[in-house]
């Protein structure tokens, strides 16, 4: 995102207000990736809940992810957090199936649609 996308800003700025956000469709380098738009501090929680789980050998990472979410918001933010993604298409490694949480620098994308 060479020039600063006031619109798609906007977006997930009341995401973070409101707390759920439109599923998206974004080109990010060449992979067209979907999702749902959630705030910052419920994705950065969910993961930090995941990784906590008892027995799960990634654990001791939860703790980033629960100091990540504990940061205060910047403006403009500088990434897109996303729920529910799939991988659309792309010449990337990214399984197709991305997983329930997805964060991508709003630097690299290029061009993003809502439905």
């Amino acid at each position: 995102m060479a020039i600063r996308d006031e619109l798609l800003i906007d977006l997930i700025n009341r995401t973070e207000m409101e707390g759920g956000g439109p599923r998206i469709t974004v080109v990010a380098e060449g992979a067209v990736v979907t999702g749902r738009i959630v705030p910052h501090r419920h994705w950065a929680t969910h993961i930090a809940g995941r990784l906590g789980e008892a027995d799960l050998p990634d654990e001791r990472f939860a703790e980033d992810f629960e100091r990540e979410a504990a940061e205060p918001l910047a403006y403009p933010p500088a990434f897109l957090h996303l729920q529910g993604c799939h991988l659309i298409s792309g010449s990337s490694s990214l399984p197709a199936a991305l997983g329930e949480f997805f964060r991508v620098s709003l630097s690299a994308v290029s061009a993003w649609s809502v439905r």
